[in-house]
């Protein structure tokens, strides 16, 4: 399906590896003029050449360095970011998980890195790209959150408690900006077979005396398809929000789980 997203521009948030790599490369692919970002320069270079492989184009995408947990660096971040892009027509709010912990023994310094990491990352940076979308009347914010939201995940209470708060303002916010041509809608990846999943199975496993091999097995169990979810199936999902095709769609959480959503054991 051509989605019609040649020459739009778009920032995808930690897109050096994971879930944000496999949506850069999605987009790259449709045509679209990008910035990746990420922590490290030499990672990213690796991912610039791993998306451009796969969109089968000459150029790269841009390339920013920037720590998404840090809010002092977000400013001038976005700044850089339509510096680069002349504007921004599509927005992918991403970001890594921080460490599990339970509710009953999660410390404040932990509360307080999580809600940079999560909730501030994609709220500042939202607001910061609203108003060239705003000029233009249109745009589309797309944010990465976790089936967590919906079926809390035991041992994740930070990731849970703030990408819930993250659901929550993107909500609101797709009703103040919806008359802009604006929508702002929230993806909610179940379990995708990336590093962060392979690590968060490796810590249970250490928890319950058990391994890894074991825990991932018990994990496809617990997935009506019986399987874990691909990176490329959640980013062709985001690379249709992101079209005009999706245009009439706002305010919404999508999973991407498998039917997973009321299976969590």
């Amino acid at each position: 399906m051509d989605l019609n997203l040649k020459g739009k521009k778009a920032l995808v948030c930690a897109s050096s590896q994971g879930l944000g790599l496999a949506v850069a490369k999605e987009l790259f692919a449709e045509g679209v003029e990008l910035v990746i970002c990420g922590r490290g320069e030499k990672s990213l270079k690796e991912a610039a050449a791993s998306i451009a492989n796969y969109a089968k184009r000459s150029d790269h995408p841009h390339m920013l360095t920037v720590d998404l947990s840090k809010p002092s660096e977000l400013g001038p971040f976005a700044e850089k970011v339509r510096q680069r892009l002349g504007g921004i027509d599509i927005l992918v709010n991403n970001v890594g998980g921080p460490p599990p912990s339970a509710a009953e023994t999660t410390g404040i310094e932990a509360w307080r890195s999580g809600f940079d990491q999560i909730f501030l990352s994609a709220t500042l940076l939202t607001q910061s790209m609203i108003p060239a979308m705003k000029a233009q009347k249109h745009g589309r914010i797309i944010t990465i959150t976790s089936l967590s939201v919906l079926e809390p995940i035991d041992h994740l209470v930070v990731s849970t408690a703030m990408r819930t708060a993250v659901t929550a303002f993107m909500k609101t916010l797709s009703k103040e900006v919806a008359p802009f041509g604006i929508t702002a809608n929230t993806v909610l990846p179940g379990v995708i077979h990336t590093d962060r999943i392979v690590n968060l199975r490796k810590a249970k496993a250490e928890r319950d005396g058990s391994t890894l091999a074991i825990e991932m097995e018990k994990t496809a169990k617990t997935i009506p398809m019986g399987r874990l979810g691909e990176p490329h199936e959640l980013a062709s999902l985001v690379a249709f929000l992101a079209s005009e095709k999706a245009s009439f769609i706002t305010g919404t959480n999508i999973p991407v789980d498998g039917g997973m959503r009321h299976a969590w054991q």
